[in-house]
């Protein structure tokens, strides 16, 4: 019984949310990497292992914010912290055991990799309490939630440059899309509540935003991949990412809660192909 809400809530049933921390991550890596050697697979290995514990911790630490406000949203009133079949102590040690062995894992790397990893901690603490205060909360997911590929790049070259930083701000508005599409199944609640969301606040021009977050994202996308001297197999994952982009774009319903659920887990096809997008680029050139 236990076993099975401790699941629930590290969100392990549904894997989507881990894919969009994870392919981030792991592009990271690949597009800091000119030549992939024994080091790059013990990096992919360990950032792998690292969002399998650091997406439940986010989760832990956003339901111990939002137990009340869960247990009146249609969508999460039978999480385990707002049904109370967990208690907030049991939520807190679970917390701790990932927390202990991330950070084992960041001791591993190095000094700029290990401060990101800090830094990130701090965000994903603060990113709960987003939305009682600001009507762009999903924007500081973005920020927040694609941390992993300004790490991954800096577990190789231990520095930061204009490379991942391109990459990271299409992550950013990628998510801020994708994020303001999920909100909107819960926009009634949220309303309801008091809660704030990009979903709220664009209301009926949400698709005019979404057009033009995703154009960003493409744009940082194309310009990261020609400093770093990728080539024509990523500008065809690149291609590919646009028009799942006009797919969703054309099909976007937000007052279909079924539709908006089914085009955000679409998303993790985004990530799997701007990665082997990188990673096929880098083995092939």
């Amino acid at each position: 019984m236990h076993f099975n809400q401790y699941f629930s809530l590290m969100r392990l049933h549904s894997l989507t949310g881990l894919w969009l921390v994870l392919f981030p991550s792991l592009s990271g890596i690949i597009l800091a990497s000119t030549s992939l050697s024994w080091q790059t697979f013990f990096f992919l290995i360990l950032f792998t292992i690292g969002a399998f514990l650091m997406r439940p911790a986010g989760c832990i630490i956003n339901d111990i914010f939002d137990r009340e406000i869960d247990a009146y949203v249609e969508r999460t009133k039978y999480r385990p912290l707002a049904s109370g079949v967990l208690n907030v102590k049991q939520a807190l040690i679970l917390l701790s055991l990932l927390l202990s062995i991330a950070l084992v894992i960041l001791l591993l790397i190095n000094k700029t990799t290990l401060i990101l990893g800090i830094i990130t901690m701090c965000m994903i603490t603060i990113y709960p309490l987003s939305k009682r205060y600001v009507w762009w909360p999903q924007l500081f997911l973005g920020f927040t939630f694609n941390m992993g590929s300004l790490m991954g790049w800096a577990a190789v070259k231990n520095q930061i440059s204009i490379e991942p930083m391109l990459f990271y701000a299409g992550c950013v508005f990628w998510t801020l899309s994708y994020d303001t599409i999920y909100a909107h199944q819960d926009k009634k609640d949220d309303k309801k509540l008091g809660m704030k969301s990009t979903a709220l606040y664009f209301g009926d021009t949400t698709k005019c935003w979404l057009k033009r977050f995703d154009l960003i994202s493409l744009m940082m996308w194309l310009y990261a991949g020609i400093l770093s001297s990728l080539s024509n197999i990523f500008y065809i994952a690149l291609l590919a990412v646009g028009l799942i982009f006009r797919h969703q774009y054309k099909n976007f319903n937000p007052d279909d809660p079924g539709q908006c659920m089914f085009i955000f887990k679409n998303n993790a096809y985004v990530g799997l192909l701007l990665f082997f997008g990188i990673l096929l680029d880098r083995i092939i050139n």
